[in-house]
């Protein structure tokens, strides 16, 4: 299994990250805002079985993926410095939801997600803001909280003032996170947010153990994905 995360985490945790799966780091030059270029959720869409790559994704992870024996496809949408570009991969999404501003959405992710209820947001950075569970979510955007609420999904909304994101203000909670079997991995250290306890309670009343990498302020660096492979 690949861990797919931003070069910059921190050493601490990228070795903790490296005993769960085999950890790729992921850059890019170039291409989008500089503060997101290391951010797989721009440049991808995971599911539990396929991922899909923006078109101009650095040829080094096509290649890798390809060694390793992961499914993967590309959608049409080329990732630049224009909004619309940025977000297109950027889903929330887990085996009965789909939560975006669908507007914007990869017309080969739209077709993956066709089937799940989609769940209408202004957000369009949803996968950053959001960890979706299998019947629970936790996100830092108030708007995506509502909607969420609304279609009768157990929510519970995470500041984001105290989440690190270089090169702006502050973070998205969903950018801190990966899941991977029952377990919520976490870019940092619950202690370090007000509603640390409030959130780990919450993960684990849902079923899920929670893996903290570092102890550390919680860093969004743009989701960590956990893709399996095949060798």
């Amino acid at each position: 299994m690949l861990a797919i995360a931003n070069s910059i985490i921190p050493v601490e945790a990228q070795q903790t990250l490296s005993h769960i799966a085999d950890y790729v780091q992921f850059s890019t030059s170039g291409i989008t805002f500089e503060p997101l270029s290391g951010h797989v959720d721009v440049f991808a869409y995971c599911t539990s079985d396929t991922l899909v790559l923006a078109p101009n994704i650095p040829q080094y992870y096509v290649d890798l993926f390809a060694r390793r024996g992961v499914n993967y496809c590309f959608g049409t949408t080329p990732v630049g410095e224009d909004i619309d570009s940025v977000v297109a991969y950027n889903v929330a999404s887990n085996n009965s939801v789909a939560v975006h501003n669908f507007k914007k959405t990869d017309l080969v992710v739209a077709n993956i997600i066709h089937d799940l209820q989609h769940i209408a947001c202004k957000q369009s950075f949803s996968r950053c803001s959001t960890l979706l569970l299998v019947d629970a979510a936790i996100t830092s955007d108030k708007g995506i909280a509502k909607e969420l609420t609304n279609a009768d999904i157990d929510v519970l909304y995470v500041s984001p003032n105290e989440i690190m994101l270089p090169g702006y203000r502050c973070g998205c909670f969903g950018g801190c996170c990966g899941v991977v079997e029952n377990k919520v991995v976490v870019c940092g250290s619950m202690d370090f947010h007000s509603q640390g306890n409030e959130i780990r309670n919450f993960i684990a009343n849902h079923g899920f153990q929670i893996i903290e990498l570092a102890y550390l302020p919680l860093l969004d660096v743009g989701s960590i994905f956990f893709v399996e492979t095949e060798r």
